[in-house]
């Protein structure tokens, strides 16, 4: 800041600086600053440089910083007071997210077979940035579907096949209407049927020889 001086009774206004002469001859010269106006602390001024604040020389105290003085933890990046010569920048590592899928049911299991259920886990970014922690997602149920047969019973064999799609879960047999009321002693000897409730019976009923020659009637 300057300042009004008089010097040899001269007034001289605004004045900065002052330089006086060292020798006789006018060679060298001490320059002499108005140092009142200054109101830096050594808390403002870069470690081992010098300044004159109203009329003491300081030495700043502010540590010179670099990238590498950034630290990074978590997603929280700490920058360390200090002077920086140039940009400093420190990489948050990029968070990592692996989906899972938890299936449930009783019938679902790992082995093979020709109803399968694929379920793919997709996670997604809604916001870009650090990935702390990991909540679990919204539940998503699919159903297997299923259906019902009916069958009528054949005197061949008959494969009931499910519909494309589907989970064949039942199979519904008519019944077969069953009247006949012959009993084992009504049906020959040795040969079988079936009676009402499908048991298999062997007949035991017998039927008379009668020989011609001998005339004599044989019941065996």
């Amino acid at each position: 800041m300057a300042k009004n001086v008089q010097i040899n009774g001269v007034d001289y206004a605004n004045v900065a600086s002052v330089k006086l002469p060292l020798t006789a001859n006018l060679e060298t010269f001490a320059l002499f600053y108005d140092t009142d106006s200054g109101d830096a602390a050594v808390g403002d001024i870069r470690s081992g440089k010098k300044a004159w604040v109203d009329g003491a020389e300081v030495t700043g105290t502010v540590a010179e910083k670099s990238g590498a003085d950034l630290t990074v933890s978590g997603k929280t990046v700490t920058v360390p007071a200090g002077i920086y010569d140039s940009q400093a920048q420190k990489a948050v590592a990029d968070g990592s997210v692996t989906p899972t899928l938890t299936a449930t049911g009783d019938e679902i299991s790992d082995t093979a077979s020709d109803y399968p259920i694929t379920a793919t886990p997709k996670a997604t970014v809604n916001t870009a940035g650090y990935v702390s922690s990991i909540s679990d997602g919204s539940s998503v149920t699919k159903y297997i579907q299923t259906e019902s047969k009916n069958a009528t019973p054949s005197g061949s064999e008959q494969t009931i096949s499910p519909t494309a799609g589907k989970l064949l879960h039942s199979v519904v047999v008519a019944a077969v209407s069953l009247s006949g009321n012959a009993a084992v002693g009504d049906v020959m000897a040795d040969k079988t049927f079936y009676n009402a409730d499908l048991t298999k019976r062997t007949g035991t009923l017998t039927v008379p020889a009668l020989s011609l020659t001998s005339g004599v009637l044989t019941i065996s």
